[in-house]
């Protein structure tokens, strides 16, 4: 297993590439743009064609026991998905057999063991009442786990605990409301850790340092776990200003979050980059320019982000795939792994490699799946 803590959170970018525009006040101060700081050591990535198209990649686990990618593949124009899970052989991305057969898509995946792989999303069979999926791969195939008993949900993100026990989160409807949530599972059933989340919406990124030290990013900010219940941390907005989508931590004192500000439609979006010192948690610098990031990847405890940037073209605005890099200080961009549109909405390292993944837009108008690696 990787030796940080690594989580994120992913998004079907290419079925929704504009945020919801929220009315924000803020009373943390803003972090200034990185336009002048110094440069990093340029990134030089290898593409690894995944050969997937209309398709789309929403998340990449790196471990060194394997690498997975997974996400959907896009049918009917676009009106439904299905599952789709890659692994790395060492030289190509090879698809594996899917058993969900209706409307449905894979969000997150987490590597507990080249045998013991974990993959959370949504079953839209039933688009009125959408229900958590998840699957596990046993080393020869991925088989259905009924998940939590809820009338209606997703799950966004999976993440394997410092025990080797999955940790998945995401929303459900809970004693009649819909409101955010994190699961245990315990090797037969799943243990909900709900407690102070019934206000909230969303669990769009968890990390677990430990079964009584955890962070979610909810689209209000970000709650601590105490093992009991879960609170806000005043050091965010909570007026969903600022949404935090994806967290990796080196250790409880040394911790990354990555996201977006809200700015008013694509063109107003802003990167959020947060850390977390054992202390408090302070915005750290980013380029200027309208950009959401959807990820962030440590390699050797050295924090990257990736998503994309938008670009107005006429009455259009493109998205680019976006990687930033941190320079001891602040965020600066740093090279793409391609230049064609498209979006990155996930990173992850092991093995002495930086892996990204996502999805390009083709000269035919689909989308290809994507993924690549610097060392």
């Amino acid at each position: 297993m990787s030796q940080h803590y690594r989580t994120r959170r992913t998004v079907d970018a290419v079925l929704a590439v504009a945020a919801v525009t929220i009315a924000t006040g803020s009373t943390m101060a803003q972090a200034r743009p990185a336009e002048s700081a110094p440069a990093v050591k340029s990134l030089t990535w290898t593409q690894t064609p995944a050969n997937r198209q209309p398709a789309i990649l929403n998340d990449i686990d790196a471990h060194p026991a394997a690498n997975w990618a997974v996400g959907s593949d896009l049918v009917d124009d676009f009106q439904d998905q299905r599952p789709l899970a890659l692994r790395w052989d060492g030289a190509r991305w090879k698809p594996t057999a899917q058993p969900m057969r209706t409307n449905s898509t894979l969000e997150s995946v987490a590597v507990a063991g080249a045998d013991d792989v974990w993959a959370v999303g949504e079953d839209r069979a039933d688009p009125e009442t959408t229900k958590p999926l998840v699957m596990h791969w046993n080393g020869s195939a991925w088989k259905v786990v009924p998940g939590p008993a809820v009338p209606t949900g997703s799950f966004d993100e999976v993440t394997i605990g410092p025990d080797g026990k999955p940790w998945t989160a995401g929303w459900a409807s809970v004693a009649g409301k819909e409101h955010a949530v994190v699961y245990r599972y315990d090797g037969n059933a799943w243990q909900p850790l709900t407690t102070g989340l019934e206000e909230s919406i969303n669990g769009n990124a968890l990390t677990v340092i430990s079964k009584n030290n955890a962070w979610l990013g909810v689209n209000a900010g970000l709650a601590h776990y105490d093992g009991k219940t879960w609170m806000l941390v005043n050091d965010v907005p909570t007026d969903g200003s600022q949404i935090p989508t994806a967290l990796a931590a080196a250790g409880p004192k040394d911790i990354w979050a990555v996201g977006v500000q809200h700015g008013g439609g694509p063109a107003g979006e802003l990167p959020l980059v947060l850390h977390y010192n054992g202390v408090s948690w302070t915005r750290i610098a980013t380029p200027a320019g309208s950009a959401q990031l959807y990820d962030v990847a440590l390699k050797n405890n050295h924090p990257v982000a990736v998503g994309e940037s938008f670009e107005t073209s006429g009455d259009t605005i493109v998205s680019k795939p976006l990687v930033l890099d941190y320079n001891g200080s602040q965020f600066v961009k740093a090279a793409s792994p391609t230049t064609a549109d498209g979006t990155l909405t996930s990173a992850d390292a092991a093995n002495g490699r930086l892996w990204t993944a996502g999805l390009t837009a083709t000269p035919s108008g689909e989308y290809a799946a994507f993924a690549a690696f610097a060392k």
